[in-house]
């Protein structure tokens, strides 16, 4: 009996194993073209008027933080841009861990504003 309860046991654990390896892992290249892709759409507006500017955190130091912080535009598909950006420092994230990368381990401190120069957003430290 013990052993057919430990059967089960060990089956219903392998079993919820499968299930929950759906994860995607995701290589370096996938994470530098989501980097891209973030980039792009943060530059797709000329800045002309900094009220419609902000600035999110981008990337994820294995010493914890960002690597830096990007301006974007407010007349993007905002929720679509941040929700790229989470995604992007989460999977950066779980990429440093699972192959321990490490780095220096400054601090990168975010803007004060973003501002308007020849068309393009400066930050304003």
């Amino acid at each position: 009996m013990n052993r057919f309860l430990f059967s089960v046991l060990l089956f219903l654990m392998v079993g919820c194993q499968l299930f929950e390896s759906d994860t995607k892992e995701y290589s370096l290249d996938e994470l530098e073209e989501l980097y891209a892709e973030i980039k792009s759409l943060a530059g797709s507006q000329t800045c002309s008027n900094s009220s419609d500017w902000d600035f999110v955190a981008l990337g994820s130091k294995p010493c914890g933080g960002p690597w830096e912080y990007v301006a974007y535009s407010k007349k993007i598909d905002v929720p679509d841009f941040l929700e790229k950006v989470r995604q992007y420092n989460l999977l950066q994230e779980e990429y440093n861990i699972k192959n321990k990368i490490y780095s220096d381990c400054m601090y990168v401190g975010p803007p004060k504003s973003v501002v308007c120069e020849n068309g393009n957003p400066v930050f304003v430290y």
